[in-house]
């Protein structure tokens, strides 16, 4: 790589800004920022910086995005970290007519210590030389690297973001609703309900406008909220029915239920818990 190689951060003064910041200085390279009132002002980053990074809230990524435009040249990789992929990337390419474009998603937050092992999402949107560098250095560092196209991206995140996201609100507010003593609660866990709670109190530090754009901007979001919904409601009435059919249906579902669980087995080993 070009010893004058540089990395600018539009949004570095954020937690994942912030994250990203440490990640490739602690891997040799030039790392400068531009945020509100902190670091270079966007033209001079932008001059100045050979790989993009844009760190940005989605409520403000378009904006910052149009602010960019006139300043980007053909030499130039630009990547976003949007949570949801499939309009800023439409946005980039519509917007954004020169340079390299990358779709990407840490699969991770700003307060993960240690990035061996999380995923990170890729696509290259326009070129392949910035997507195949940061994909390279990524996957140095120990992070798998998954290439996967933004709407079908946004449609899995359907699953493993929005319906997670609103599986964990679900409990939050289930315990609340059950007055019960989280201290009860903790005392009394199985350890598979103990590791349901580990999950949970991730969310005391979570950002409440984030979780709601997850929910309310993917365009997948209300497809698998109704599934879930509809799930819930069909294994409610088998449980709720008083004759003997119950226990044959209870079966069936829970056997549709195993055979999901074996196949994640096989691709993810992990010990059985009570």
């Amino acid at each position: 790589m070009d010893e004058n190689f540089s990395i600018g951060i539009v949004g570095g003064a954020g937690k994942m800004g912030r994250l990203f910041h440490r990640f490739f200085e602690e891997r040799g390279y030039s790392v400068m920022i531009s945020d509100v009132e902190r670091g270079l002002s966007l033209p001079e980053l932008m001059k100045r910086s050979k790989f993009i990074l844009l760190s940005l809230p989605m409520e403000v990524f378009a904006k910052v995005v149009v602010e960019i435009a006139p300043y980007v040249e053909r030499h130039h990789w630009i990547m976003d970290i949007c949570s949801l992929k499939l309009e800023p990337a439409r946005l980039m390419r519509r917007v954004l007519k020169k340079g390299e474009l990358i779709a990407g998603h840490p699969l991770f937050g700003p307060y993960e210590r240690d990035l061996q092992g999380k995923t990170v999402a890729l696509y290259p949107l326009r070129g392949k030389k910035g997507y195949l560098w940061i994909s390279e250095v990524f996957s140095k560092a120990g992070l798998r690297v998954v290439k996967i196209h933004p709407k079908r991206h946004d449609e899995v995140m359907g699953l493993v973001q929005v319906i997670n996201h609103f599986w964990l609100m679900l409990l939050g507010n289930l315990i609340h609703s059950a007055n019960f003593k989280v201290e009860e609660l903790i005392a009394l866990s199985t350890p598979s309900f103990l590791g349901q709670l580990e999950i949970l109190k991730r969310l005391a530090k979570q950002d409440e406008g984030l979780y709601a754009r997850i929910q309310l901007e993917n365009p997948f979001g209300k497809k698998f909220r109704n599934l879930l919904c509809k799930n819930c409601q069909d294994l409610t009435k088998i449980l709720n029915r008083r004759d003997s059919l119950a226990y044959q249906l209870f079966s069936q579902a829970f056997n549709q239920a195993k055979e999901i669980a074996k196949a994640i087995e096989e691709l993810l080993p992990m010990d059985v818990k009570q």
